[in-house]
């Protein structure tokens, strides 16, 4: 069992804490306020605040936030999803409070440059057209976009258009969601916990600022998008369906779904697609769920005539689900629990899992999955397969 605490300190931060004796910690702060906060005109600039926030602090340039960490022997890193911005850095333990103070530092103390804000918008741009330029993960974006209704719909990225928009005020502004009351620190490993509380509580300051309401609204509609382009030797397929929100109960259902259809080698729709008729090199299904929203996106990488063929076998492997066998279900239980049990070695995995599940639910429920997993029923499982329904997003080779 894991040694788990959670604290809720003075100025309203939640300190999530799972102590391990091992030589390595991680440290992360993390804000409620992702891309799902946003709007059209301003669609990319939780992700953008993400990037200047290493740009430096009022008392560290960029290159001494990332030389402090990394020349300790540390790593550095940040990421932005719906409904949560976070940054973290892996530390040898005995320098784990150092990692800590500049972690502390970038989110809370942000200068917002104006020469390095107008700098990093070509980095954001070029970001935006690698996505461009990946088919899949432009198809996970198209898929999204299919799915629900706008600003919610847009990438996390922005366009490229709203980026060019955005100017320092907007991020002064939105900084204020970085609040300590919408502020999850969660460290994993070997740390003195009361220095990290002390230092949470002199660099955080208290201040009120509540999120505002989520509207991750559904199309509920069936809908097709086509593309083709130049300079493609393949076809990509993302077929996305609505799944369980991160919040419910049944999410854990979705997660056994998810690994029988589409979960490794032994999958459904991989021993159909590649090892019977060795259409795909990739297929694999995944699930995108936080608090207010959820989904489930099915790629494969085909040649483009049997792109029609593929995506019919797709639906048929969910409608498969109607004669889903207890065999099935225990085996998948199994692959579920152990996944999770592989990626808990990781710490800043368990990290960003805790913080994601503190704001879905709390994150004692995170020690509660394997039991939780243990629980669904045959029928549960079916009744999430039966779709009603879904998107396809295709990328193909230009004729």
């Amino acid at each position: 069992m894991a040694e788990f605490y959670k604290i809720r300190l003075k100025n309203g931060a939640v300190l999530l804490f799972e102590k391990r004796n091992l030589p390595v910690v991680t440290i992360m702060a993390a804000t409620r306020a992702g891309a799902a906060y946003e709007n059209e005109g301003n669609k990319g600039l939780a992700h953008f605040t993400e990037h200047m926030l290493f740009k430096g602090s009022r008392t560290r340039s960029q290159k001494e936030i990332s030389s402090t960490i990394e020349k300790a022997g540390g790593i550095l890193n940040g990421f932005t999803a719906e409904q949560i911005t976070a940054f973290w850095c892996k530390m040898p333990s005995r320098k784990g409070f150092l990692g800590a103070d500049v972690i502390f530092d970038m989110y809370a103390n942000p200068v917002f440059d104006a020469k390095e804000l107008a700098k990093e918008k070509g980095v954001i741009i070029s970001e935006i057209s690698r996505k461009h330029d990946t088919p899949a993960h432009f198809l996970f974006d198209k898929a999204k976009e299919l799915l629900y209704e706008k600003p919610f719909a847009l990438s996390v990225l922005g366009s490229k258009e709203s980026i060019v928009s955005l100017e320092r005020k907007h991020f002064v502004d939105w900084h204020k969601f970085y609040s300590s009351e919408n502020t999850i620190v969660a460290v994993v490993g070997n740390a003195k916990i009361e220095e990290i509380k002390e230092l949470v509580g002199k660099t955080i300051t208290p201040f009120h600022c509540k999120m505002p309401q989520v509207r991750a609204i559904p199309s509920n509609k069936n809908k097709e998008f086509i593309e083709e382009r130049k300079d493609i030797d393949q076809a990509h397929l993302a077929l996305a369906f609505y799944a369980s929100k991160l919040s419910e109960k049944n999410r854990y259902a979705c997660e056994i779904f998810n690994a029988i259809l589409g979960q490794g080698m032994s999958s459904w729709l991989f021993q159909e697609v590649r090892e019977k008729r060795g259409w795909a090199y990739t297929i694999k299904s995944f699930l995108e769920s936080e608090r207010d929203y959820g989904h489930c996106i099915v790629y494969a990488g085909v040649d483009k005539k049997n792109l029609k063929k593929v995506k019919e076998i797709i639906l048929k492997e969910i409608k498969k689900f109607d004669c889903l066998k207890l065999k099935d279900l225990e085996e998948a239980k199994e692959q579920c629990i152990g996944n999770w049990q592989l990626e808990m070695e990781d710490s800043e995995r368990t990290a960003a899992a805790l913080a994601f599940q503190e704001i879905a639910t709390k994150a004692e429920d995170f020690y509660e999955y394997d039991e939780l997993i243990s629980e669904v029923k045959l029928q549960d499982v079916k009744a999430i397969a039966k779709i009603k329904n879904y998107v396809s997003a295709a990328v193909v080779p230009k004729s």
